[in-house]
């Protein structure tokens, strides 16, 4: 044994007196706290610790390690039992003054007379505290008393039994435990405990002994996220011989800890080691969870009515107005917060509130529909713009995230807008040149057509103002049009007055505004693609689709195309408008 338990056990045999002068006498001593030091480890997937992932809850809890004398004989069990001349109490006092949290409980109850057997030993594990925020739980400070009396005036098993009547309030287990205590509610917790019966302590002629010292928090926060304190008080048993006290035997009788327990949520589905998730749940859903008060349990949204009316939020705000959704948000944060909801079950809460806002769907907007052409740039910043910045921060965010929640923090955000003005210049540069090339092709005059072709064509082999035209739309008069004999397959160059003579032969109609061509569903930068229909009378009347492809902001190739290549009206009816360019079905109709 070490030195300093066997010179408390001395001081202890010499303090408490003997007891019959030839019997057995048990009595047990408590040495000073060992303390466990453990870093506050970082929730899985999460790379550090911060003051808001976690709830704690201080528990001291009794671990036996003695023998069992029941196993090793007894000779003098049962009715020999009397009221304890010898008893030992351990008592905890708990305080929490940010909190107003005051409180004592019991860690263990020990009665002994003379005899092997004549003894009894109570121990539980204990909720020294309620489920705490991080953050406020490592304010909380626990005293241990330890108090000792061969008199049965101290009657320490009724002090024991009266300060854990006192303390049942706080013997919390469930859901939302312990939530109430915290914020604006914490007076309710106080009157609640002031009612409970008043502790009888022991009269001033009692004759007992105490000894009483501070845990080290079992909580510490620092720069480097933290660490844990476990502290181990072991018990000892001392068996007197009677007047030979050189015969006493001294053994380890068990060891009482005291030790933070953590949980990430109290009312998510959690994950073990890692965040909880907070997936596929409703806000009604949520608002029903029960919460344990000093009344009993009741909903959340009960919880949160009690509130003071100049701060209650109201849950069922006009979701089409973004500025009082956002002030009722606000007003919920800082509610669930001043309750002691830590981050994730708190931005669950406001997940789920929010989900009922189109302003709140459209700023987390997914990243495909953000690329659909019906939604324009313009009205994707305008979701942007309404973010709920006067409710939630980049934290939030990355806290909803982290449950698998689908939002946008401001990175997603950037990378929509990087992606769309990526698909904006492809469009763009398309469309300039097409805007272009229909109204030149839509001119009534012939001679017009060629001039203002001839800036926009250009082709490697033939120079400037010539362009490789090529047809897939079938035989409908190009060669004649073109007074060419045959038209290879990979096509033929021709200038722009020919290409003027053609559209002028082609008798067009009208053609559709441009769009670019898709490829895998993205747009493609030097390809595009226009609609036309004949008149009466044309050698296409049905038309067909003219295709154009850029080099160097030129146009070196156009294609008569059938709606089938490419696929176009799959791809219209899939992007029905693309870049800004809307293809009703009628036109499409008239194709057939």
């Amino acid at each position: 044994m070490s030195i300093r338990p066997a010179l408390l056990i001395h001081v202890a045999l010499l303090s408490s007196g003997l007891l019959s002068a030839c019997a057995t006498s048990r009595q047990i001593v408590v040495d000073y706290p060992k303390t466990d030091t453990s870093p506050l480890a970082p929730l899985k997937g999460q790379s550090s610790v911060s003051a808001d992932d976690y709830y704690v809850q201080i528990v001291s809890e009794f671990a036996f390690k003695g023998d069992n004398a029941l196993k090793t004989g007894c000779s003098d069990i049962g009715a020999s039992y009397e009221s304890g001349d010898l008893s030992a109490a351990l008592l905890f006092n708990i305080q929490n003054e940010p909190l107003k949290l005051k409180r004592e409980t019991s860690g263990f109850l020990y009665q002994a007379t003379t005899g092997k057997c004549n003894f009894k030993l109570e121990t539980k594990k204990v909720n020294l505290t309620p489920w705490l925020r991080l953050d406020s739980a490592k304010d909380t400070q626990v005293e241990y008393s330890f108090l000792t009396s061969n008199s049965q005036e101290a009657n320490l098993s009724q002090l024991v039994g009266d300060i854990n009547a006192a303390s049942s309030l706080m013997a919390l287990t469930g859901v939302g435990t312990g939530i109430a205590v915290m914020g604006q509610l914490a007076g309710s917790w106080v009157e609640a405990s002031a009612a409970q019966p008043a502790v009888n302590k022991p009269s001033t002629s009692a004759k007992y002994s105490s000894e009483t010292h501070n845990l080290p928090a079992s909580v510490v926060l620092g720069s480097d996220g933290g660490h844990l304190n476990q502290s181990r008080l072991e018990v000892y048993e001392v068996v007197d011989g009677g007047m030979k006290a050189w015969v006493s035997e001294t053994k380890l009788l068990g060891e009482l800890r005291v030790y933070p327990e953590l949980q990430p949520s109290l009312l998510l589905k959690a994950v073990i080691d890692g965040v909880p998730d907070a997936h596929d749940l409703s806000l009604d859903e949520l608002l029903r969870l029960p919460i344990q008060t000093s009344a009993g349990e009741i909903p959340l949204r009960q919880l949160i009515d009690q509130v003071d009316q100049a701060e209650k939020p109201n849950l069922q705000p006009d979701w089409q107005q973004y500025g009082e959704v956002e002030k009722q948000c606000r007003r919920l944060k800082l509610v669930l917060k001043g309750l002691g909801f830590n981050k994730f079950d708190r931005n669950a809460v406001l997940y789920y509130f929010l989900s009922k806002s189109a302003d709140w769907k459209n700023f987390n907007i997914s990243a495909q529909k953000a690329m659909t052409d019906a939604i324009r740039p313009r009205v994707l910043e305008q979701y942007r713009s309404k973010d709920f910045a006067g409710c939630l921060a980049s934290e939030d965010y990355a806290a909803m995230q982290s449950m698998q929640l689908p939002v946008n923090s401001l990175e997603d955000w950037e990378n929509l807008s990087s992606n769309r003005q990526k698909k904006e210049g492809a469009i763009s540069s398309v469309q300039s040149v097409g805007r272009q090339l229909v109204t030149a092709l839509s001119h009534p005059d012939k001679e017009e057509i060629s001039r203002q072709l001839y800036p926009q064509l250009a082709t490697e082999k033939g120079g400037s103002g010539t362009v490789l035209l090529q047809n897939h739309l079938g035989n409908f008069g190009l060669e004649s049009l073109l007074q060419l004999p045959a038209i290879p397959d990979e096509g033929t160059i021709i200038s722009a007055a020919q290409l003027a003579t053609v559209i002028a032969g082609l008798n067009v109609d009208s053609f559709t505004c441009v769009r670019p061509a898709l490829e895998q569903g993205k747009p493609l930068a030097n390809i595009g693609i226009t609609l036309f229909v004949g008149k009466p009378g044309s050698p296409r009347e049905k038309g067909g689709a003219l295709e154009f492809e850029l080099a160097q902001g030129k146009i070196n190739r156009l294609a008569f195309q059938h709606p089938s290549y490419r696929d176009f009206e799959q791809t219209i009816a899939d992007y029905p408008d693309l870049g800004g360019c809307r293809i009703e079905a009628d036109f499409i109709n008239k194709l057939h």
